[in-house]
């Protein structure tokens, strides 16, 4: 991969500043030795400006360094991770000024770095070569880490919506309607909507909707003909969210089939929020949560009912539960997963997580080993299924657990839902939002004290569980065994010592 100009800047301001240090030159006495400013090489050490032939010819002989070699992009063995990371064009993609970073700085930062964390840098490129880690990989973490880092809350979007909500006089106090959504990017976003089953193109068939941008003429949205109402509405809604916001670097697709850059996955996370945002008004649904939570009973019905009242898919009602609970009501320790599966297949597929507190507990990243079959959004798959195998109206479960770790008695409270995955056939889907039960959300949530409510034990993985008899085992805990002998080990081990 070619550098561009910027990193070549980068690249000759360390490979000064390295060289510098080795004559053990300040830039004082550089500057005399070659008749440059020293605002001049200051610049450039900071990758602001790359000198002139005439310059480099005369920084070349006072640096006892050939021309060539200060040109060159090569860094010594110390430094060439560091050529290795921006080849990899990692950091030329991800948004590190919202991390309070400029890569120019970062990279000074890993220049002056011991050579062990350079060897790091390099062993974690490695890594990723060896497991075809792709760079939209990154993308999604550095999401995911964004958002954990604010607690999944973000007022700007909270206020967009809000105006938006208030500019169009839109009633809050009754479900947003499809049509009204479609009327509005009709009429003031210049859209056409079309529904498309896609019976003649297969290989679109699981797609939700398909953006075809209109330049003059109007932009088409084509939705999945498959989607259920709440689908809809969340789809209109998002697209809604990229016009009025001007997310103009997107993707076109939902879901996503080719991601470009680091741009168009967090323009696609603020459209979604600001869609749940004015699907689930903040306002209305702070009074609706504080109203579930002071209930002394668990009623089975409520989140099906929270979901069909505001018109909203169940991701979304426990996401923007996400977005308000740490803010709110000072929850601050919740976890969110995605899960599918072919019913009956035995096999559980976590496509998405986020740790608010950033304490990944349950470890949702274990996808080579088998979740524990008692937690909630396990169970209520296998819940389902059985369902409809059985002929059940009941297209969508909702239920709640009180979720206790084997061993620590660590406990959440764990919301889940389960349906259909739409418009995908014979794949079912759970949504689950644990809360970790301290005394603060012990007083908070009412219900929780309802003996009605059930409790399991649970464990992250078969693998890495020793609890006995345990009827839902379906693997071996070979890692705690491993661990356990370990650790086993080591203790045989010091007590050797100290006798």
């Amino acid at each position: 991969m070619a550098l561009s100009k910027e990193y070549k800047r980068l690249i000759f301001g360390i490979k000064l500043k390295h060289y510098r240090s080795i004559a053990k030159l300040s830039l004082q006495s550089l500057s005399e030795l070659t008749d440059i400013s020293v605002s001049y090489l200051n610049e450039i050490e900071k990758g602001k400006k790359f000198p002139k032939t005439d310059k480099i010819k005369r920084l070349s002989p006072a640096l006892n360094v050939s021309f060539d070699e200060l040109v060159s992009e090569r860094l010594d063995n110390k430094l060439s991770p560091l050529v290795e990371l921006l080849q990899s064009g990692i950091l030329s993609e991800l948004p590190l000024e919202m991390f309070g970073l400029e890569p120019g700085k970062l990279l000074e930062l890993l220049s002056n770095a011991p050579s062990k964390l350079n060897a790091f840098i390099g062993t974690l490129l490695e890594i990723s070569r060896n497991y075809d880690l792709r760079v939209e990989t990154f993308y999604f973490s550095v999401m995911r880490s964004y958002q954990e880092i604010h607690n999944n809350y973000f007022e700007e979007l909270e206020l967009s919506a809000e105006k938006f909500l208030e500019k169009y006089k839109i009633d809050t106090s009754v479900p947003l309607s499809t049509r009204k959504l479609e009327s509005l990017l009709y009429q003031e976003f210049n859209y056409k909507i079309i529904y498309d089953s896609f019976e003649d193109k297969k290989p679109l068939s699981d797609m939700r909707s398909i953006m075809k941008p209109g330049g003059r003429r109007k932009s088409k949205l084509i939705l999945n003909a498959g989607l259920n109402s709440r689908q809809r509405a969340f789809n209109l809604a998002k697209e809604i969210g990229h016009a009025y916001l001007e997310l103009n670097e997107r993707t076109l697709t939902s879901p996503w089939v080719d991601v470009t850059s680091f741009e168009q996955v967090l323009n696609n996370f603020k459209a979604s929020y600001f869609a749940s945002a004015i699907l689930i008004n903040r306002k209305s649904f702070l009074i609706d949560l504080d109203q579930f939570f002071r209930k002394p009973k668990w009623e089975p019905n409520i989140l099906i009912d929270t979901m069909r009242n505001y018109n909203a898919t169940p991701e979304m009602v426990l996401q923007r539960m996400t977005n308000l609970l740490p803010q709110y009501f000072n929850f601050k320790e919740l976890f969110f997963f995605r899960f599918r599966t072919v019913p009956f297949s035995g096999v559980y597929r976590l496509s998405k997580e986020l740790h608010i507190a950033r304490e990944h507990t349950p470890r949702g990243t274990v996808l080579q080993e088998h979740f524990c079959r008692r937690w909630l959004f396990i169970s209520i798959l296998d819940q389902l299924a059985n369902n409809q195998k059985e002929g059940s109206d009941a297209s969508e479960l909702g239920g709640a657990q009180i979720d206790k770790y084997y061993e620590t008695g660590e406990e959440f409270l764990v919301l889940s839902l389960a349906s259909p995955l739409s418009p995908t056939p014979g794949v079912n889907s759970s949504l689950a939002l644990g809360i970790r039960i301290d005394e603060h959300v012990k007083e908070k949530i009412k219900f929780i004290a309802d003996k009605s409510l059930s409790t399991k034990i649970v464990n992250d993985t078969c693998e890495r569980c020793n609890a006995p008899d345990c009827k839902e085992r379906v693997a071996e805990p070979h890692v705690y065994r491993e661990l356990k002998k370990e650790t086993d080990r080591r203790k045989a081990l010091a007590d050797f010592f100290t006798k």
